[in-house]
């Protein structure tokens, strides 16, 4: 099963970056599918260690999605890692193997220290409906065009306004404001 994440890598400059990334687990590794010229994937070149988020607030998928600088992180001073403040859970990882595919790189990590901040609550429906807008953003310009985030949303802004609550609706207003 693949869930939702946000994968933190750190730059040649040593400041964070986040992204939203599926990744599956298993044992103790984890694999996930990076774009080539995706800056995860730059980021993992320069230094072969990360962190996965698991979240359960759309929030941080659309945030990463997006570029949004405007996330609350801290930061593992002895590894020089950086993991979401508000995450359920976190795992550092180290690279194991890159392995080239079409339009994508298949990564595997293995899984080196996980820490829990929170219980996962999951999300409602109309986080969900975020989750895949996040999803969708997160391709333009790879394998989606922004008129597809914005069909997206104007399909499914009735049951988000209808499912979700103030800040869910603030979220879709976020989205709207940075496509």
């Amino acid at each position: 099963m693949i869930i939702e994440t946000v994968v933190s890598t750190v730059n040649k400059d040593n400041e964070p970056h986040f992204a939203a990334v599926g990744v599956e687990f298993i044992q103790q590794k984890a694999v996930f599918n990076l774009y080539k010229k995706s800056h995860t994937f730059s980021n993992l070149k320069n230094k072969d260690s990360g962190i996965i988020n698991v979240v359960d607030k759309a929030e941080y998928l659309l945030k990463a999605a997006l570029g949004s600088a405007k996330i609350d992180f801290s930061k593992i001073e002895k590894r020089n890692l950086y993991y979401l403040t508000d995450c359920c859970s976190y795992y550092q990882f180290k690279l194991i193997n890159i392995e080239e595919q079409a339009e994508k790189y298949l990564v595997k990590v293995e899984i080196t220290e996980a820490e829990e901040n929170r219980k996962y609550i999951g999300f409602n429906r109309a986080n969900n409906l975020l989750v895949e807008a996040a999803v969708i953003a997160s391709r333009i310009g790879i394998t989606k065009t922004k008129n597809d985030l914005v069909q997206f949303i104007n399909q499914n802004r009735k049951v988000i306004n209808k499912t979700g609550d103030k800040n869910t609706q603030e979220l879709l207003k976020f989205l709207e404001r940075n496509i």
